[in-house]
């Protein structure tokens, strides 16, 4: 196993944990647009910046979330189900979100590296869960992937990233997570891993580095600078 250099040192990397909305495919303003509509069928504003902030939540937390704000109360099953088919309908109806730019090539460095790949997503989202295997074929498995389908506590829990560990079998130094959100950041943080926050949402850098990010970027390419020598 190769070494490769992380600004915390020099340490010998088994794993890398992505995230998947907005770190692997380019795909939060659709769910934004999407949860926002669907809440706006009950009357409910839910904006984008707020979407944003809750990223990463499973979807039956995000609509609790809003039951309490707005009634005062946990939604019921029934709601719940209601609610997430309607976003999940608004998602589906756009267009397919694209990988982000030089995602595969990280990947695909990871792997010439003998890095495993693992995905770490609160997404409940079937048909993007689908598609995951099929448009990174020969690089994410799975058996490898956390979703909000494997835990009961969504980010920023750190239940999917100890799950993660858990069944990889890794320890936390052993692993660096790729995140986009401060919630996830801060599930990541809580699971003691090395986290660093690709900022390719509408929040400020600040909130990034406030949620616990041992590093902030704007690019993949920033990202291979930090974990691979260069």
């Amino acid at each position: 196993m190769q070494k490769e250099r992380l600004l915390n040192g020099f340490v010998t990397l088994k794993a890398i944990f992505f995230d998947m909305d907005g770190v692997i495919y380019d795909s939060m303003g659709n769910h934004s647009v999407a949860w926002s509509k669907a809440f706006a069928h009950l009357g409910w504003d839910f904006p984008l910046e707020q979407v944003y902030l809750n990223e990463g939540r499973t979807g039956s937390s995000t609509i609790h979330l809003l039951y309490k704000e707005k009634l005062g109360r946990l939604a019921s099953d029934e709601e719940i189900g209601r609610i997430y088919e309607k976003k999940s309908e608004l998602f589906d109806g756009m267009a397919k979100p694209k990988p982000l730019p030089g995602i595969s090539g990280l990947m695909e460095k990871a792997k010439r590296a003998g890095l495993e790949i693992w995905v770490v997503t609160g997404s409940g989202q079937a048909q993007l869960l689908e598609e995951l295997c099929a448009d990174f074929l020969g690089l994410i498995e799975k058996g490898k992937i956390i979703s909000g389908f494997d835990v009961k506590h969504g980010k920023p829990h750190p239940e999917p990233y100890l799950t993660a560990l858990a069944r990889s079998g890794f320890q936390a130094d052993q692993v660096v997570v790729i995140e986009n959100a401060p919630l996830g950041i801060e599930a990541a943080k809580a699971a003691g891993i090395y986290t660093i926050a690709i900022n390719t949402g509408i929040l400020s850098d600040d909130i990034l580095w406030k949620s616990g990010a041992d590093a902030v970027v704007k690019g993949v390419g920033d990202v291979e600078k930090i974990i691979f020598t260069v």
